[in-house]
């Protein structure tokens, strides 16, 4: 590689107040103009340091010791995984010319600017009055990535742009990022590889000490360090290289679960309406989920699927409806207090921080212990084994708040298995996770469920919903469209199409099978 690069950095060391150790060593990176580049590695390795740094976020607006050569075009535009954090007004177009009133843009040249990149983000006909509060998860991202393009940046960098999405909204983006100009040159950390692997010129492979191990074309990394691939749990592809026409035969292992057989109903939903800000979210709700099930809810963006769980835990309260509770030795109903629910439920929130009431990550842990003044010894011992379940130990006086997304992400699990509890809330729980420790966090939550915990969790991801769920909530259009086994829903197209999911992989395959044997008996 070149010593000359558009950008890139060189023995570049960043360390963050109160770690003991640098989160990135000795990284030398260079990327020419036009490339499309992809960021790969472990939960915590570094990779939205080095973003944030090659961005000019670091140390100038997030603080960290840094010492190393970093160069770069001046013009840079970043988006993060939360499109929320970046809008500055209340409706659509204002959000862009906040960008173009940035430029010094003369405010006559203005609505035809914002025309332009609304056209680019694909949301050319979204009204330009449209409150950004009421947008969609992926319509928020793709308004984000226009005030972007407002900047005309230079270089863009993209931290998991479809992190939050559902797999419609992730298409959309997907589409929109690859009708890119081919001289726009892309830095983006992503773990769904699908439509994003095969756009890459190159992948960067960063190990979990903050090196970089690996650089070379996305064929190089998944043939040649697919060892390197499996050591650090970095996700694959379902498919990639391969086509659904080229594969014969898929693993024995991809199975849905068998579901159980029991009609002792722990929580129960009748006729439930939730409304915020006059907004129907559902209603009519009827859902009744046994003792002992693992329910998984799915849905797209804004279906409501946050918003169930909320009202389960007591934090949005029904309009319409009730809530009955019937645990060990307790039987409740709506209305009812958080507080007598917190003895019977965990919750686990979307966004981590929203739950973190300490300045340690040992003392998060702890926290239920020292509530219910359990013995020292026994809270300690229990802390103790769940920082090294959760690979937390390193960090275990870090601040919660100073983590990275997926390090977040695990502390808000661990904090609610110190103290077992009947039901477990889990609003999407493997989200930004490497594969490996997707796989821990899911082990985890196999042995709370084979010891008779009740898990009802969200997800975007249809292989582990087809996987591990016993049975299936699924919202759409502001109602309940599906409740049941798995297997029934993913069957069922129309549905899946109505809720803007996607098939798991063997099913796909099985309606790719089908069709092609319809296409042979038509030909013959």
């Amino acid at each position: 590689m070149s010593a000359v690069s558009y950008a890139g950095c060189s023995d570049l060391h960043v360390q963050y107040p109160g770690r003991d150790n640098p989160t990135l060593s000795g990284m030398q990176v260079h990327i020419q103009q036009g490339e499309k580049i992809l960021l790969l590695g472990p939960s915590g390795s570094g990779k939205s340091t080095l973003l944030h740094v090659l961005a000019g976020l670091i140390p100038d607006f997030i603080q960290a010791m840094m010492k190393g050569d970093i160069w770069g075009p001046e013009q840079k535009g970043v988006l993060f995984q939360d499109p929320e954090s970046q809008f500055c007004m209340l409706t659509v177009d204002e959000d862009i010319a906040f960008s173009l009133e940035n430029q010094q843009v003369p405010p006559e040249d203005m609505s035809e600017m914002i025309n332009r990149v609304k056209r680019q983000a694909g949301i050319h006909d979204l009204p330009g009055d449209t409150p950004i509060h009421t947008l969609s998860g992926g319509t928020s991202q793709r308004l984000a990535f226009a005030t972007i393009l407002a900047l005309e940046p230079e270089i863009l960098f993209l931290d998991e742009p479809t992190a939050q999405l559902d797999p419609s909204g992730t298409s959309n983006v997907i589409d929109m990022l690859r009708n890119l100009p081919e001289s726009q040159t892309v830095l983006i950390i992503e773990h769904k590889l699908e439509g994003i692997i095969d756009w890459m010129d190159r992948v960067l492979l960063i190990n979990d000490d903050g090196e970089l191990i690996a650089d070379g074309s996305p064929k190089q990394i998944y043939t040649e360090q697919i060892h390197l691939i499996d050591k650090y749990g970095i996700w694959k592809p379902r498919l990639w290289p391969y086509s659904l026409e080229e594969l014969e035969t898929l693993p024995d292992t991809i199975k849905p679960r068998e579901r159980k057989k029991t009609s002792n109903a722990i929580i129960e939903m009748e006729r439930g309406k939730l409304s915020l800000n006059h907004y129907t979210v559902w209603d009519h709700v009827n859902v009744s989920i046994e003792t002992g099930e693992w329910v998984m809810i799915m849905g797209a963006n804004g279906s409501g699927k946050s918003s169930y769980l909320r009202a389960l835990m007591g934090l949005h309260p029904l309009q319409e409806g009730r809530i009955q509770y019937n645990f060990s030795g307790s039987k409740l109903e709506t209305p009812v207090k958080t507080e007598m629910l917190s003895n019977h439920m965990g919750f686990v929130f979307q966004n981590p921080e929203h739950q973190f009431v300490t300045d340690s990550v040992e003392e998060e842990i702890a926290f239920d212990g020292q509530v219910e003044q359990w013995p020292a010894e026994e809270t300690a011992q229990r802390v103790e084994q769940l920082l090294e379940e959760f690979r937390l130990k390193h960090l275990r006086t870090a601040n919660p708040y100073t983590l990275s997304t997926g390090q977040k992400r695990r502390l808000s699990v661990a904090s609610m298995l110190l103290k077992r509890h009947e039901v477990l809330l889990l609003d999407e729980p493997t989200f930004g996770q490497d594969a490996k420790m997707a796989k821990e966090l899911l082990d985890q939550f196999e042995q709370l469920y084979k010891e008779g915990t009740t898990i009802v969790m969200t997800t975007h991801d249809v292989e582990l919903a087809y996987t591990y769920a016993t049975k299936l909530i699924v919202f759409a259009d502001n109602q309940l469209l599906f409740t049941g086994d798995p297997e029934v829903f993913f069957a069922q197209q129309t549905l899946v199409q109505q809720a803007r999911l996607q098939l798991p992989l063997n099913m796909e395959y099985k309606a790719y099978q089908q069709n092609k044997a319809t296409e042979q008996a038509v030909f013959v």
